[in-house]
């Protein structure tokens, strides 16, 4: 244990940042790069090594997951000098940005695609184009509740996720050296990496033609060729996908990526903490066979994973705000193995439901309406969530209590690379797993999830160990049991120096 930062874009916690939300410098209203810089002793102080910028670059939605073009910034958020700045200071800070790349697909109004509406263009095939009469397509076909397939001039694009943001063909080899020549053009910039949008879906069935049988192997090879030449630009570059989808698949999609996200985990975590029950552990046993599954696709496989993001409710509205309980969530998937990602604002209790605009209000900084505040939209879920100003000088809120699980996590690499176990304890209300370092050196990490005290045996080999972390005062290790408050984590073992 020791308390020195490290540069590793491959380790330690990232922070998921909707910069239009996050911090103002020029009083417009709008989260920008230097509102970033001006609170990175914030995120430092936080634990934060690492922070996962959504996308960024020029577009006409709020959310710019419909890019206009992949090698300019949002004007709204600043120039590419100001990200370049951002990135300079972050590095003297030991932080790492990752990049949200949208690689699905772009928007109408993204040149590229305009110019793909004559058949004639070499960008025609750059996008997913059919012809009303293409008897391998299923031009009524459907995804998410509306129709994936658009006419225009007589012909028809797909836009699996809407009609405003048309598909790439990535069967196309010069598409595929265009995104190599973007992901380049950020690294040099300084980004150490990215996230890749909507990954499990380049290929789905309702816009591909019914001819190809093959769709998840050539998404896998697809992003294995990308990811493969980032890594050769960048070494310690760190990739994570967005692969929303069973175990089963998206172990398949550890082939290509260091990580994908754990979507099925947060929810879990939700419903475990709220309705207080353990489950015999069930999902600790769970989250262990995901593991064994990825690591047979990819022995260096890293998850990552998270509680909740910029398209879920957020879980202190799931809680009622209870603070013990989103303490003890946080707990738990902060001390798993692998890199977790904190959303904004979670650290503070922040509340969101959805549509997605309430998910991803503005982080609130002071009840003094501080020049830094964002306001590009009102929140009508947070007017009673404390402001972090004061939540700082509360030795018991959730922010300063997220610091300390934070930086544990990161002082601690052994629970980033140590070999994760679930350790059952014959008692049903509480979550527990054990992590094996070099040597003898073991961490036992156990969380009562109900709303009674718990008492129960100590591990038989956990003689010589100590309390390492605890939410709450009243846990107690004794000679021979353990005894837990309602709702609380504890973390106790042996370190070696």
């Amino acid at each position: 244990m020791g308390s020195a930062r490290f540069y590793d874009p491959q380790s330690g916690v990232y922070y998921s940042l909707f910069v239009r939300s996050f911090a103002d410098s020029n009083g417009d209203g709008i989260g920008d790069f230097n509102g970033i810089v001006s609170k990175l002793d914030y995120l430092e102080d936080l634990g934060i090594t690492g922070i996962w910028l959504l996308p960024i670059f020029a577009s006409h939605s709020y959310h710019g997951y419909d890019v206009d073009d992949y090698y300019k910034t949002n004007s709204d958020y600043g120039s590419i000098k100001d990200f370049e700045r951002l990135c300079d200071e972050c590095k003297r800070r030991s932080i790492s940005v990752i990049l949200d790349m949208p690689f699905n697909h772009s928007s109408l109004t993204n040149q590229w695609f305009i110019d793909s509406i004559n058949p004639q263009s070499p960008k025609r095939s750059w996008y997913r184009w059919a012809s009303a009469n293409d008897p391998n397509i299923d031009l009524k076909g459907q995804a998410w509740g509306h129709k994936v397939w658009n006419e225009l001039n007589g012909s028809y694009y797909s836009g699996l996720y809407s009609q405003g943001m048309p598909d790439f063909n990535h069967d196309n080899p010069e598409l595929k050296a265009e995104f190599k020549k973007i992901l380049a053009f950020w690294l040099s910039k300084g980004a150490s990496g990215f996230r890749f949008d909507a990954a499990n879906h380049l290929y789905d069935a309702v816009k591909i033609p019914a001819t190809i049988h093959d769709g998840q192997e050539r998404a896998i090879d697809f992003w294995t060729e990308i990811t493969d030449y980032v890594l050769s630009v960048r070494p310690n570059a760190y990739m994570v996908g967005e692969v929303w989808d069973s175990d089963g698949v998206r172990a398949n999609y550890a082939k290509a990526f260091q990580s994908t996200f754990h979507f099925d985990l947060g929810p879990k975590i939700i419903d475990s903490v709220k309705n207080s029950g353990g489950a015999n552990n069930s999902n600790v046993v769970s989250v262990y066979n995901f593991y064994m599954l990825a690591r047979e696709k990819n022995p260096n496989y890293i998850d990552a994973p998270f509680l909740s993001n910029h398209d879920q409710n957020r879980p202190a509205i799931q809680f009622e705000n209870d603070p013990d309980s989103i303490k003890l969530a946080a707990s738990i998937y902060l001390f798993l193995p692998g890199i977790p990602f904190v959303y904004y604002g979670e650290e503070l209790g922040m509340n969101g439901s959805k549509p997605d605009e309430q998910i991803r209000t503005p982080f609130i900084w002071s009840s003094q309406n501080l020049e830094c505040q964002t306001r590009w939209i009102e929140s009508k879920y947070n007017l009673r969530t404390v402001p972090a100003d004061k939540q700082q000088t509360d030795r018991n809120s959730i922010l300063n209590y997220y610091k300390s699980a934070i930086n544990f996590r990161v002082q601690n690499q052994r629970l980033f690379k140590g070999v994760f176990h679930p350790e059952r304890t014959g008692n049903p209300d509480v979550i527990s797993w054990i992590i094996l370092g070099k040597g003898r050196e073991k961490i036992w990490c156990f969380f009562n999830v109900s709303n009674n005290e718990q008492v129960f045996d100590r591990p038989d080999t956990s003689k010589g160990c100590r309390i390492l972390f605890c939410q709450k005062n009243g846990a107690a290790l004794t000679k021979d049991s353990l005894r837990l408050p309602p709702k609380c984590a504890m973390i106790f073992g042996h370190i070696n120096p």
